[in-house]
């Protein structure tokens, strides 16, 4: 099992926060990697929910779904299929907020196995958690860069990836 895990901490009120990760079907207005996202389920937040993302690698797409949710604290979403889908299995995120200094600190861990056996372990190492972590950091880097400019970036240089700890 391997895990990513990438803290931020975004000059936004909690409650604000939430509700833009709990608008489950919209995360393309601030993932720098998805192009279009959408519901795939008349259900709009909680535990079953499921949407479909396009992402920025050509004919990429993953379709996932909320497996654990808190509310206005935490949530869990598995990665269950797609489109030349990375080489992992048992993909799970799960993202949890908290008040911090006047703001909200979001912590992100990304939980997979690969597949492949020793093939994939040796991707893993070489690729996949090299180029997955960069894009994990990206996805709280234009969270941030949402939630406190109300935009999203329209160049992945414009985001504060700086700002983005690994933990």
């Amino acid at each position: 099992m391997t895990d990513l895990t990438r803290k931020i901490w975004i000059d936004a009120p909690k409650e604000e926060v939430w509700a833009t990760l709990a608008d489950f079907g919209n995360i393309y207005q601030w993932n720098p990697n998805v192009t279009k996202s959408y519901l795939t389920t008349t259900q709009g937040e909680g535990t079953g929910t499921q949407r479909h993302c396009d992402l920025t690698l050509a004919g990429a797409s993953v379709e996932e779904r909320i497996v654990e949710w808190h509310d206005g604290e935490a949530m869990g979403i598995e990665i269950f299929d797609g489109q030349k889908t990375p080489p992992w299995r048992n993909a799970v995120a799960t993202i949890k907020i908290r008040e911090e200094n006047g703001g909200t600190e979001v912590t992100g861990i990304f939980s997979y196995d690969m597949k492949f056996g020793p093939i994939g372990t040796l991707m893993n190492s070489m690729m996949v958690k090299p180029q997955f972590g960069k894009a994990w950091g990206e996805l709280f880097a234009g969270l941030k860069f949402y939630l406190e400019t109300g935009q999203k970036a329209a160049h992945k240089s414009e985001l504060p990836t700086d700002q983005v700890v690994l933990a």
